[in-house]
């Protein structure tokens, strides 16, 4: 890297520990990496109020978890989900967390990246918080049209700085930027004629309506009192969820309905945090925003875990 650069992460080979998995994307249809892909004609999210993207709530206890950020196609659109994921590599933060993204697979099971997997994750720092990637071009070989190629960059802007800010590489209050370089050069064309600009900051537009933080999709808790933390934007008739137990033959059983999230309860960021007593056995959760003038779930978004 740029001798510039006043924290330098040395770019590193190291070896691929988990098979990258063929994409599933709703509305897109089944395909490997290297294939084509446009974003949903029913996907649009321009009438959303979505949340302010902050790293406040990215602050971890546990560093050994990584902040991870995939796509996932929703009835309201293709938004950003983070989830936390084992560092099974150890090497840094912000290097790992993108080769984690790129090479690893979701908790969530409609979740997904159409970036290709690479070994080498070049990366560096500076002490204005502009985060560097250096990544090789057949990570960006995927032909997207121009909405996922947005979104495709958006997942290793927020994934990059998502990490920097829980491992507290940052410096003072400036926000972290990240600036893409492909095999070492800048503005070069990805995604089949996409054109990398200078430097990114996060786009809050392109985060999800609404998040499940906590139970993760996939965990196993030992509790029966279960503490479900979430984020939402602001609905003008509010943020709802439902649960529901599952049974050993996958049958789903109502335990809640429809159950609104105490306006007064959730926080100015949208963070918000729900105590349930829950039985032994697997669960599905739900939560959606309700708009004025429609009956529709807008942003849903659900999350299954077990309690033990």
């Amino acid at each position: 890297m740029q001798s510039k650069f006043t924290q330098k992460i040395p770019r590193r080979i190291g070896i691929l520990g988990i098979t990258a998995a063929l994409v599933v994307a709703a509305g897109c249809g089944l395909a490997n990496r290297e294939s084509s892909f446009e974003m949903p004609a029913s996907a649009s999210s321009d009438s959303l109020n979505l949340p302010v993207s902050t790293d406040a709530s990215e602050q971890m206890d546990v560093l050994t978890r990584l902040p991870v950020y995939w796509l996932e196609n929703t009835k309201s659109g293709v938004f950003l989900y983070r989830e936390y994921m084992d560092d099974t590599r150890h090497n840094e933060p912000i290097g790992d967390a993108i080769w984690t993204l790129l090479s690893a697979d979701p908790a969530g099971p409609h979740r997904y990246t159409l970036m290709k997997p690479s070994d080498e994750v070049g990366v560096s720092i500076s002490n204005t918080n502009v985060i560097t990637l250096d990544l090789p071009a057949k990570v960006f070989n995927a032909h997207l049209d121009e909405g996922l190629s947005e979104r495709s960059i958006q997942q290793l802007v927020f994934t990059a700085t998502a990490a920097a800010a829980s491992s507290g590489l940052l410096v003072g209050e400036t926000p972290a930027t990240v600036k893409i370089l492909v095999d070492g050069k800048p503005n070069a064309n990805v995604f089949g004629g996409h054109r990398l600009k200078d430097v990114y900051e996060r786009n809050a537009k392109f985060m999800a309506p609404i998040w499940v933080i906590d139970p993760q999709f996939g965990t196993s808790l030992e509790d029966e009192k279960v503490t479900i933390n979430g984020r939402t934007t602001k609905f003008d008739i509010g943020t709802f969820y439902s649960l529901q137990k599952k049974d050993a033959d996958s049958k789903l059983t109502v335990i809640t309905a429809q159950k609104q999230v105490i306006a007064g309860k959730i926080q100015k960021d949208g963070s918000f945090s729900i105590v349930e007593r829950l039985s032994a056995g697997s669960y599905k959760l739900n939560f959606w925003g309700m708009e004025s003038g429609s009956d529709d779930k807008v942003g849903e978004v659900s999350s299954e875990f077990t309690v033990k």
